[in-house]
């Protein structure tokens, strides 16, 4: 049976067969020394009654005979008719009968010291072994939650025989292969951000030249209208890059985990008095309305500069997918544990299709071809809520705006 290939399994049989046989040697002990014991008692209680009947006139060579020679079964029925006159039967209580009552108390109590020993003994064995299997266990399930917390060097002690001891090698094994899965990924998320990095410095000097050839351009002043138009659209896309080059950068930085929260308690009603103010002429000029309704007494611990980034993303998506007249509203709540910014328009919705993906990375929807945007934006908020331990929900219905909820642990400290 595999269970006894655990060697404390084992080691625990081991004991209790060796308690075992105790038990038995000194039940065979008792039994012999309950019967040497009745044979004292029997041949005592004989010799009373010899006694007695020679003190009272009974021949002597009759007494004898009556317990050395061979008694019949008519014997018997004699004896037993005449003392049951007296009272004298198995029926007597042992009270009655002191020599049989002592007999069993003294034997009783034997029998009963025996069994209390063996019992100890046994749950002494058991209590051990489970408490130096659960001792083996705790300090597994710490040396675990030490790797999970970070410490992937950490391995539990296989160096041992029995079950529990292949489950460590093989949880050690997962955990090897667990930690070179994550320096491999931690190399490939380097790889990445050093890629973009080195790309997105590459790419800024041309971009800075074409800017600049761009500008020179629109400075002469041709007169010629295609021309104009030309380099309008020419600046548009040059700014495109730079913003997509930008928000690249950062995203990279960000799934490296090379990028430091600067966490502070900040009142929440003034940060995003901060980030509505940078959207606000945008705002005016389209015939848009920014609404912000905040108590001035919630804050919350987060990133100012970053969580700014986050926000605007947001509200300028709203701004993007909202006509003259509507309006941008954004609102805070908090409960005991948690503070939640809500961000809400009543523009044109998010399609049904689109709604499960909006926060993926470059995705465009099929119905929104006239919009402009390089699909990065949201998928930017995204990590950098989650990075300040939030999370970022919408809703919303097609035809009546959208409202994207904000929930941070309140006054948590990352």
């Amino acid at each position: 049976m595999k269970i006894f290939l655990n060697k404390e399994v084992k080691l625990l049989f081991i004991v209790l067969g060796v308690f075992s046989f105790f038990l038995i040697a000194s039940g065979l002990l008792a039994a012999r020394m309950a019967a040497d014991d009745y044979k004292q008692k029997m041949i005592a209680h004989d010799y009373k009654i010899a006694g007695y009947l020679t003190e009272n006139g009974v021949d002597k060579s009759l007494v004898m005979r009556a317990f050395t020679a061979e008694k019949t079964n008519g014997n018997a029925e004699t004896g037993q008719k005449l003392l049951q006159k007296a009272g004298y039967s198995d029926a007597v209580q042992n009270y009655l009968l002191p020599d049989i009552e002592r007999f069993y108390q003294k034997h009783a109590a034997i029998l009963l010291i025996i069994l209390i020993m063996f019992s100890i003994t046994t749950s002494a064995a058991v209590l051990l072994f489970v408490l130096r299997y659960y001792k083996r266990i705790e300090e597994a399930e710490l040396r675990l939650r030490d790797f999970m917390a970070g410490n992937i060097s950490i391995r539990l002690d296989e160096y041992k025989e029995g079950g529990l001891s292949r489950l460590f090698a093989a949880v050690n094994l997962m955990a090897t292969s667990q930690a070179a899965h994550i320096e491999k990924e931690k190399h490939g998320r380097e790889f990445l951000k050093d890629t973009i990095s080195d790309i997105s410095h590459q790419i800024k000097t041309p971009l800075a030249a074409l800017r600049m050839y761009n500008e020179i351009i629109q400075n002469e002043k041709t007169g010629n209208s295609v021309v104009d138009n030309f380099t309008m659209k020419i600046d548009r896309e040059i700014s495109r890059i730079e913003s997509l080059i930008l928000n690249l950068l950062k995203l990279a930085r960000l799934d490296a985990g090379s990028i430091q929260l600067e966490m502070s308690e900040q009142k929440v009603k003034e940060f995003l008095e901060e980030v509505l103010k940078g959207f606000s002429t945008r705002a005016k000029m389209e015939g848009k309305e920014l609404i912000l309704s905040c108590d001035e007494h919630i804050a919350m611990n987060f990133d100012p500069e970053w969580l700014m980034e986050a926000i605007g993303n947001i509200i300028k998506n709203a701004l993007d997918h909202t006509g003259p007249q509507n309006k941008i509203e954004v609102y805070c709540s908090e409960t005991p544990v948690s503070v939640q910014i809500t961000i809400k328009d009543n523009g044109a919705g998010i399609h049904p299709e689109d709604i499960h993906h909006i926060f993926k990375r470059f995705y465009r929807s099929r119905f929104l071809k006239e919009k402009q945007g390089i699909g990065i934006g949201l998928a930017l908020s995204k990590s950098i809520i989650e990075k300040h331990g939030g999370t970022i929900t919408v809703q919303s219905e097609l035809g009546r705006g959208a409202a994207f909820n904000l929930i941070f642990p309140k006054l948590s400290k990352l």
